[in-house]
């Protein structure tokens, strides 16, 4: 037997991976928790850590791996036992858990899901908890008569299965982080790679002996991805044209409010216009009104050289 163990942040998704259906396991048993589904044991979890904010990473995971050569002689109550030694020894009798069985494999696993926050408030302490872990594995198999895992090659065929959990949670996660990313109509690779980046995904140009780029690698999460293995839209040659496509909205998106400013300003000219006719008068054009002036002006300038005596005969 094999174990490891880490506290994480996403104990929402963890819990649900661990419960999913098509994993073809069941839950062996659990602790200060009184539902059995989903969504009603991620609220009891959540709850109680609503009682310590500062805390970040408030779930632990634990993968135990069970030897192939061991599967058909542990029963219901074996692996019962086997988690509640795990429960006692790592001291989670104050914390809430769950354990389940996976058989999605060619070999049998369990899932632990731990609640870092206890019931009296308190945070427990990950310091070395997978070194620890592996260490109670050992106990354990001993105890029981199982494999251990010091005595197997570190290639056994159940190790990889342990670990590809983090891998595959991790890659939902990158692939959830890139879609969000994606739909804000990023314009640009360095734009995209840096929203990327706040999300705490490291986006890199895989690069070849020629200096050019043909490909993506994603980072995130303790795991690296090709971007075929996020998705075929992350492809490079794929976001190119969508951040072509989203420049070219852009662009029209801007012709097309300026044009609705222009538009906006005709109305008004006209509207104005419009006013100032009618502040003339009916039947009056502005070049009418113009003229009038204009003879109003020469009539009063007459009309003053008359009073100082121009164009008298002498």
């Amino acid at each position: 037997m094999i174990a490891k163990a880490k506290a994480i942040a996403h104990g929402s998704r963890a819990i649900e991976y661990a419960l999913r259906e098509s994993k073809k396991g069941y839950l062996v048993m659990t602790n200060l928790v009184q539902n059995q589904t989903t969504g009603a044991i991620c609220k009891e979890f959540l709850q109680l850590q609503e009682c310590n904010v500062r805390c970040k990473n408030k779930f632990i995971r634990i993968e135990i791996g069970i030897a192939p050569a061991d599967e058909k002689r542990l029963g219901h109550d074996d692996l019962t036992r086997i988690c509640s030694e795990f429960s006692k020894r790592f001291g989670f009798e104050n914390h809430q858990w769950i354990a389940c069985t996976h058989k999605d494999t060619n070999h049998l696993h369990m899932h632990m899901i731990v609640n870092r926050i206890g019931i009296d408030r308190s945070v427990y302490d990950t310091s070395f908890i997978s070194k620890r872990a592996g260490k109670i594995a050992e106990e354990i198999s001993r105890e029981l008569g199982l494999t251990i895992a010091n005595q197997v090659k570190r290639q056994s065929k159940y190790r990889p299965e342990v670990s590809s959990f983090e891998r595959i949670l991790a890659r939902t996660m990158i692939n959830t982080t890139a879609g969000e990313v994606l739909v804000s109509h990023p314009r640009s690779l360095k734009e995209f790679t840096g929203m990327m980046k706040k999300q705490e995904v490291e986006v890199q140009e895989a690069v070849n002996k020629k200096g050019n780029t043909y490909g993506l690698r994603f980072s995130g999460y303790g795991q690296t991805f090709k971007a075929s293995q996020i998705g075929r839209e992350f492809g490079y040659r794929t976001l190119l044209d969508t951040f072509k496509e989203n420049s070219q909205t852009a662009r029209q998106d801007l012709q097309r409010q300026n044009d609705q400013k222009q538009s906006q300003g005709s109305s008004v000219r006209r509207v104005l216009l419009s006013g100032l006719g009618a502040l003339i008068g009916p039947g009056l054009g502005i070049r009418d009104h113009e003229t009038k002036e204009g003879e109003e002006k020469r009539r009063r300038k007459q009309d003053k050289k008359k009073r100082r005596g121009y164009g008298r005969k002498i």
